[in-house]
């Protein structure tokens, strides 16, 4: 008779308890980590339109910065004090041009004769509808030149221009409002203008 040597083989594998655990720890490891890529994907996409909007209005105020210096006529809704819309007359194109602050956005039109010419819409320059979150306000002032004196028609002076940006906060992602200010200030040049 020969001698079978039977070995005890133990079972390797996993425990339904063990199953469950590890399957617990797992869940919460790519939970935390699907939440922290959304966090990362929504910071993104917040700082994205933060800066494509600070780049509008940086081009907007260089546009209207170039404006102003050659124009002739600039003339502003309660500009003295810090008003909302600017009309400026081109002296190289001959065009009057309106900068408006309306509805988180800084509009302009051109080809017109005031601001208050309905024959032309105004078009966003700073703003859009993609972005409005971004609240977009600001304001025109004018420091008028002793010239306005000896030429009664033309107003000239000085403009500042503010703008400022706010991206308000978001409670449930726990960002802090952002804010950006824009500022410049410009004169006009005394283009076709004998001294007094």
């Amino acid at each position: 008779m020969r001698s079978t040597n039977f070995k005890k083989q133990k079972n390797k594998g996993f425990t339904l308890i063990e199953l469950a655990i590890s399957s617990a720890i797992l869940t919460v490891i790519f939970g935390g980590m699907t939440i922290f890529g959304i966090n990362i994907i929504r910071s993104y996409q917040r700082a994205q339109a933060l800066k494509n909007t600070i780049e509008d209005a940086r081009y907007a105020i260089e546009i209207l910065n170039k404006t102003i210096r050659t124009s002739n006529n600039v003339d502003g809704s309660n500009a003295a004090n810090g008003g909302d819309e600017i009309f400026i007359i081109d002296n190289y194109t001959k065009q009057g041009y309106c900068y408006k602050f309306n509805s988180n956005k800084l509009q302009r039109k051109i080809g017109v004769s005031s601001c208050a010419d309905g024959s032309v819409a105004f078009t966003d320059i700073v703003g859009s509808d993609s972005f409005n979150d971004i609240e977009v306000t600001g304001y025109f002032k004018i420091k008028p030149t002793d010239r306005v004196a000896s030429v009664p028609d033309k107003k000239r002076g000085f403009v500042r221009t503010w703008i400022e940006l706010t991206y308000p906060a978001s409670a449930q992602d726990n960002f802090e409002d952002d804010v950006f200010r824009l500022q410049s200030s410009v004169s006009l040049r005394d283009y076709g203008y004998n001294s007094p």
